[in-house]
């Protein structure tokens, strides 16, 4: 009887790849005030486990139903539509300003419990409300008005197939340990979220007279200003702007020759004569910030009943049939992202023992050493994470740089 003939062989083999990305989020108060539930700010651009990346924060949840203290954190597929689905295991958790950065995912965090699919549908995967609210309010990872956020990517490869001699495959099965996934160099980015201010006092002479030419419903308008890096103007309403509210002055801030979205809160006050650039002590606020530009229908907002008139004419506000209306506003600046090159992180995740350095650790040489040359810390404490520095324009100060009009 012949001998059987040898079986043949094969194996397959599941590998990963995973990278580190880290973004610092400076001006988290500004983005908290003037982004809306759903709206979000994007990190830069950068490259992880072998594909390209953003990360997305809506510092107010994603969804409306999101709580108070909320934040939202997604990671999204960038470059295109793929041609080929990318399966991954993704976790976010945020970082304590000045501590180290493991290589291996921290387990606080939130994690995803099994790999999500990026495809030419789904191309965010993340949380819709982190659960973040008490961290916010630790001064550890909330300092100096900037949050850091780390975001750990796990991209699952494709199964290679081989075809082994039998000798081989008893080779293999020799070694049991699985595969630790391929570690790519941990890369960061900064989002610089800031907003301008600026104040404008227009001057109303003649208020009996403005009275007889407007209706309920009608107004006289300010002289287009520029302040918090935009152009305006102030509606007044003598009568009231509906109806309604006839007998009322009515107040609003129009957002002048602008088709772009604009996030502003703004106030309103009425200004004693001779306190001109005084700070404000009363008036009425916008409570929620607004979205000037293409969804609104006028581009203005204000207040329909600012102030009854029997209670104008009878305060320290008219005189000499003339008031003064100030109106300070503060209005989103379009953010700042800056991806930074992998060599900085390098001096940054120095493995120093001074108790003073502020920069991201690694925990040891061995960790430094596993992401590339060491290096001798610089003592740059502030370059890779740092906020990019947006110097106020003197009109922007509130307070003493006072623009006027008259009507």
């Amino acid at each position: 009887m012949a001998p059987l003939p040898l079986p043949s062989a094969s194996t397959i083999s599941a590998t990963a790849i995973s990278g580190i990305h880290v973004v610092k989020l400076s001006g988290y108060s500004h983005a908290k005030q003037l982004l809306g539930t759903g709206e979000c700010v994007e990190s830069a651009l950068f490259k992880a486990a072998g594909y390209s990346w953003r990360v997305k924060v809506f510092p107010n949840g994603a969804l409306e139903e999101c709580g108070p203290g909320s934040i939202a954190l997604f990671l999204a597929l960038a470059g295109g539509k793929s041609k080929a689905d990318v399966r991954a295991m993704l976790q976010f958790s945020l970082v304590r300003h000045g501590s180290k950065l493991p290589a291996s995912a921290p387990d606080s965090g939130r994690v995803t419990e099994t790999p999500v699919t990026f495809d030419r549908v789904e191309r965010d995967w993340g949380f819709e409300d982190e659960g973040l609210g008490e961290k916010l309010e630790d001064p550890e990872y909330l300092k100096d008005d900037a949050i850091l956020i780390r975001c750990d990517i796990t991209v699952l490869n494709d199964p290679t197939v081989e075809r082994r001699d039998l000798e081989a495959l008893d080779t293999l099965q020799e070694d049991k340990t699985p595969p630790a996934p391929a570690m790519t160099r941990p890369s960061a980015s900064t989002i610089a979220v800031t907003a301008s201010a600026g104040c404008h006092v227009l001057k109303v002479s003649g208020y009996s007279r403005t009275k007889l030419l407007t209706g309920n419903g009608n107004h006289i308008k300010s002289a287009e200003f520029k302040e918090a890096g935009h152009k305006w103007r102030i509606r007044c309403y003598p009568d009231g702007a509906h109806e309604e509210t006839a007998g009322h002055v009515a107040l609003y801030l129009e957002l002048a020759g602008e088709s772009t979205d604009v996030h502003a809160k703004f106030q309103f006050n009425l200004v004693p004569h001779g306190q001109l650039t005084s700070a404000p002590h009363s008036g009425r606020v916008i409570s929620d910030r607004v979205i000037f530009g293409s969804k609104c229908a006028d581009n203005c907002f204000g207040f329909k009943d600012f102030m009854a008139r029997g209670e104008l004419e009878k305060s320290e506000y008219l005189k000499d049939d003339c008031l003064y209306i100030r109106c300070d506003i503060i209005a989103l600046n379009k953010p700042v992202v800056k991806l930074h090159d992998p060599d900085t992180l390098l001096e940054l995740l120095c493995c120093c023992s001074d108790d003073l350095c502020k920069n991201i650790h690694a925990p040891d040489k061995m960790e430094d050493e596993a992401y590339g040359k060491p290096r001798r810390c610089l003592g740059l404490t502030e370059m890779l994470l740092s906020c990019l520095p947006i110097p106020m324009k003197p009109s922007q100060d509130p307070l003493f740089h006072t623009e006027y009009s008259r009507l």
